[in-house]
C-alpha cells in the first residue's frame, strides 16, 4: 500500500477518532503476521461511521472521478445511501485513495 495520507489535526483532537486511527494501525500491523487477520477492514469501517456520523462537516466533497460518487449521486433519497456515501468519502482522510475507493 503507498503512503496514507496524515489525517487532518481535527480527528487527532477527537479521542474516538485517534483511537481508532491507533486501532487501524495496529490492525495494520497484525495484518503483516497472520494472513487470515481482517482486523484492518473492520477498524477503516468504524472509523468511517464514526466520521459520517460525528464529523460529517469535515467529510471531503464527492469525488469527481469516481463511478461510486457518481452511483450514489444518482439515488433517489429514499434509498437512504446518504450515510454510505459519505462513509466512502471519509476514507479519504485516512487510506491512499486507491484503497479508499474500493468501499
Amino acid at each position: 500500500m503507498t503512503d496514507r495520507p496524515v489525517p487532518p489535526p481535527f480527528m487527532w483532537a477527537c479521542r474516538r477518532c485517534a483511537d481508532l486511527l491507533i486501532d487501524i494501525a495496529t490492525a495494520t500491523a497484525l495484518s503483516t503476521e497472520h494472513d487470515l487477520y481482517d482486523g484492518t477492514v473492520r477498524c477503516q469501517l468504524m472509523l468511517a461511521g464514526h466520521l459520517a456520523a460525528h464529523h460529517l462537516d469535515a467529510i471531503p466533497e464527492p469525488h469527481t472521478d469516481c463511478p461510486r460518487c457518481d452511483f450514489y449521486a444518482k439515488q433517489p433519497d429514499r434509498q437512504h445511501f446518504e450515510s454510505l456515501w459519505a462513509e466512502h468519502r471519509a476514507r479519504d482522510l485516512f487510506l491512499p485513495a486507491e484503497v479508499a475507493r474500493l468501499m
